[in-house]
């Protein structure tokens, strides 16, 4: 859908607006305007209705994990255009504005990728390629037929099975190292520490995504549990995603320890989104 796919980038287009819009002073924190507000919080309303037409599309797929998550990126999408709005306190604008930056880096290294084939079909095809030639590391045998098709050497395997492993963008984790782009370089800290985040995340996860993708193969082409489609869902939906999940919290470990401003970044969204639930209370 057109608008779908313009949707990001409409919001992207906002939110640069509403950080340039700022006025920044010498520690880096920025200080909105009413201008700045109201154009950052247009950008998540636009994020938000990207979010409205991905949970359809996920439940249309009947994806209800993806639809879960897009319900949940809906939900804070409006709710921080609704607090970047109502805030009269300049230090929680500045808070909503750099979580809005970290959006906007985040933004920035997925939605090419996701809207634009030639991006998104290249990054599968050299994500198709390193699993196709760990695999093979590995002593499981398979060729890769480009674009993102993996298929097993064995003779007796295509004869009864035929179908191969097929790459597609979710396997690419591009997702989970553009979100670490993000926080890693949204938060104000010393590009030293930025940088050392940087190798400790966005790296290693495109390293354990390719031990992943050639993990989830080799189970499905050696029937390690049963028939290919069994060992293939036991290997994908419940071991890789319980990996990735522990991978997940070590590699956001060490960057908190690298970059605890990144970590300070996220205690002070909830304290206050539970601050200005109190007051609504209280009023």
């Amino acid at each position: 859908m057109i608008l779908q796919s313009a949707l990001p980038f409409i919001a992207i287009a906002f939110f640069l607006l509403a950080l340039v819009s700022g006025r920044k002073e010498s520690d880096g924190v920025f200080y909105s305007s009413w201008f700045g507000k109201l154009v950052g919080a247009l950008g998540w309303v636009s994020f938000a209705g990207y979010c409205y037409f991905e949970t359809l599309r996920c439940l249309m797929l009947e994806d209800y994990v993806r639809t879960s998550f897009a319900l949940i990126f809906l939900a804070f999408s409006l709710l921080l255009a609704f607090l970047l709005m109502t805030t009269s306190e300049k230090d929680d604008a500045d808070l909503v504005l750099t979580i809005t930056k970290v959006a906007l880096i985040t933004a920035v290294f997925y939605f090419p990728f996701s809207e634009f084939a030639l991006l998104g079909d290249t990054l599968i095809f050299v994500t198709a390629k390193l699993s196709a030639m760990m695999l093979n590391l590995l002593n499981v045998g398979v060729y890769m037929v480009p674009p993102s098709s993996i298929y097993s050497t064995s003779s007796s395997f295509h004869e009864v099975y035929k179908q191969p492993i097929v790459i597609i963008l979710a396997c690419t984790a591009i997702q989970s190292m553009a979100l670490f782009m993000g926080v890693v370089f949204g938060v104000t800290a010393p590009i030293g520490r930025k940088l050392k985040a940087f190798c400790v995340s966005v790296p290693v996860i495109y390293g354990l995504n390719i031990l992943r993708n050639a993990l989830v193969a080799a189970a499905y082409f050696e029937q390690w549990f049963g028939s290919p489609l069994h060992s293939f869902f036991i290997a994908h939906e419940v071991l890789a995603r319980i990996g990735s999940m522990i991978a997940l919290i070590a590699i956001a470990y060490a960057v908190f320890v690298i970059l605890p401003e990144a970590l300070d970044l996220i205690e002070d969204l909830f304290r206050f989104i539970f601050k200005f639930k109190t007051t609504k209370r209280n009023n």
